[in-house]
């Protein structure tokens, strides 16, 4: 099982519904209180600590479309599962919706560590808010 919060803004380029940690730029732009935003960033500083960035996130060709990933997080990874839905709550608390969303297996993996995979997105991936 492979989870992942989502919000309404879709990625450029993957096409699909973007994840929380990019679309955080939201509650600086459109003013979220100060207290959710210290949270955040305290939240923010622990995932930059102990989740790797992913080594790909995209795969490149010279004759066709780039595919790019889409991260999800691997069952196994409950405290971050656990901050996530926290982080999820902190960020619809200053105006932006937010969903999780689950799955069993993925198809096309382009990368994976202990905590996430990175998979081509496809049409049967659950969406959140369509």
């Amino acid at each position: 099982m492979y989870v992942r919060f989502v919000t309404p803004f879709i990625h450029p380029q993957s096409r699909v519904e973007t994840g929380f940690f990019r679309a955080s730029w939201y509650l600086y732009r459109n003013g979220a209180p100060d207290w959710i935003l210290r949270e955040l960033d305290g939240e923010f500083d622990w995932f930059n600590e102990h989740l790797p960035i992913p080594g790909r996130v995209a795969r490149h060709f010279k004759r066709r479309n780039s595919i790019w990933g889409v991260c999800w997080f691997s069952h196994d990874a409950r405290e971050m599962i656990a901050r996530a839905h926290y982080c999820a709550w902190l960020i619809e608390e200053g105006g932006l919706p937010v969903r999780s969303i689950q799955v069993g297996r993925h198809r096309e993996v382009l990368w994976r560590d202990a905590h996430q995979v990175v998979v081509k997105p496809t049409q049967e991936m659950p969406r959140g808010f369509y």
